[in-house]
């Protein structure tokens, strides 16, 4: 399957404001081969003006895979708890498939490439339901009116 795109600025600012929202319980998790991990580490910490890493003891928000695991390259993922009215950009990007998050009221989007994107809009990895500020002073210097 080809890697899917990049969100359009328009439609990123949708889905920025959307999973911002505190209710929306907006948590990013990254699991990669540690062939992948300087590589993507370099790049998260360009994004997000060298936000650190988080720092779980379980790992769950940032998880290395050894070389030999059956993994290709990084997964980033969004997982948030759906909040009506939910956009129809959000709405054509999740998916539930029946797995455990949907079970629990949360969805998951699967697009690496836009969750770069959110790291530019001032998403870290992990948790974040208490970061409107930081979002809000990202997206003023990459949307300056």
């Amino acid at each position: 399957m080809a890697p899917k795109p990049e969100v359009e600025n328009a439609i990123l600012k949708i889905i920025v404001n959307y999973l911002v929202n505190p209710a929306a319980n907006t948590e990013i998790h990254a699991e990669l081969p540690a062939r992948h991990r300087t590589k993507f580490e370099e790049e998260y910490a360009a994004a997000t003006n060298n936000s650190p890493l988080p720092n779980d003891n379980n790992q769950r928000s940032y998880y290395i895979w050894p070389d030999e695991a059956n993994k290709y390259g990084r997964e980033l993922r969004i997982y948030f708890t759906p909040v009506p009215p939910v956009p129809q950009p959000v709405q054509d990007l999740f998916t539930d498939h029946g797995k455990w998050y949907a079970r629990k009221n949360h969805y998951r989007i699967n697009h690496s490439k836009l969750v770069m994107q959110l790291f530019e809009c001032g998403f870290v990895l992990g948790m974040n339901r208490d970061k409107a500020e930081r979002v809000a002073e990202f997206m003023r210097r990459k949307f300056p009116v």
